[in-house]
């Protein structure tokens, strides 16, 4: 427990900072409000956005997109569409804001809970999470929306994504997957096994000022 006792303790302080923030990062004016992760202090936003493969021409689905990246820099450099959700209202009103504050307008934000609000009709080429690996008891209850962004109970989270994700691809989509060297790597693979997916790791790495390894997993149907 103590991983998760940190991690809380790490959320309560980055929110002490004095809001909003204003960053400059890959070319985007961007804003951070009170109540969504603090990218100053939790840093794998930026390694993913540099790490990203190519989205020239494509559909994306980024599920918990916080203040906005990497989704905003993908739409702005080659993607098709983004779709951006997350089950936090303030961090859906941040992106937003940091999409017009930047003249992006091929991005929808919308509040989800995964899936829950995303039409079933709606199919996307790649489906991105920066998966929140802290484990956590089943039975744990989160503190305040800020919490989801870093804490899956159970991992219930993960096996509701890998379950109901290939649902929402395109015939030749796939699920990107971030999922980090200090997560259960054992109920990550139990859930790839049951729902009869193939997981390849296409990047890992990291900063000096991080505290595990970033990776990055290409998931699709077996066979396809």
């Amino acid at each position: 427990m103590m991983e998760l006792d940190e991690m809380r303790t790490r959320l309560e302080l980055s929110q002490r900072r004095e809001f909003p923030l204003y960053m400059q990062e890959f070319g985007l004016d961007l804003t951070v409000h009170e109540g969504v992760l603090s990218p100053p202090d939790f840093h794998s936003w930026r390694w993913y956005t540099e790490n990203f493969p190519p989205v020239a021409g494509k559909s994306i689905l980024e599920v918990g997109c916080g203040f906005g990246l990497p989704g905003l820099y993908l739409a702005k450099h080659g993607a098709l569409s983004l779709v951006a959700c997350d089950i936090n209202p303030k961090a859906v009103a941040n992106t937003l804001e940091n999409a017009a504050r930047n003249g992006i307008e091929n991005v929808t934000a919308i509040e989800s809970d995964i899936f829950s609000n995303i039409s079933a009709s709606q199919k996307f080429d790649l489906i991105f999470w920066n998966h929140p690996a802290i484990f956590a008891p089943d039975h744990y209850e989160y503190r305040d929306n800020l919490e989801r962004a870093a804490i899956d109970p159970g991992y219930g989270l993960l096996g509701r994504f890998l379950a109901e994700g290939p649902q929402f691809l395109t015939e030749s989509g796939c699920i990107l997957l971030g999922f980090a060297n200090n997560a259960r790597d054992d109920l990550f693979s139990e859930f790839i096994r049951a729902n009869n997916l193939t997981a390849i790791l296409l990047a890992a790495g990291d900063y000096p000022q991080m505290r595990q390894i970033n990776r990055l997993f290409s998931i699709h149907k077996s066979g396809a």
